[in-house]
């Protein structure tokens, strides 16, 4: 059996944070709205992109569902580029 890849837990923030921004830009909505709809400040959406702040699980949930993504989703990508 082959040994899992390990990635530095130190990259997950950022990694996750690439994945949001990306997502967000994407579907053309700003920091601004994607807080104001998913009931956080913008100030933490930021912090979330640039990999300062993780997000909950209900933070995740709020903000996947403003993106009408699963969570999953968002969670699956940030893995695929960690094993990049």
């Amino acid at each position: 059996m082959k040994a899992p890849r390990h990635t530095s837990v130190n990259q997950i923030p950022a990694v996750f944070g690439r994945v949001l921004r990306e997502e967000r830009r994407r579907q053309n909505i700003s920091q601004e709205q994607l807080a104001l709809y998913a009931d956080v400040d913008r100030t933490f959406v930021s912090q979330i992109e640039r990999g300062i702040r993780q997000p909950t699980l209900t933070t995740l949930v709020k903000l996947s569902r403003v993106l009408q993504l699963a969570p999953s989703t968002l969670v699956a990508r940030m893995e695929r580029s960690l094993r990049r």
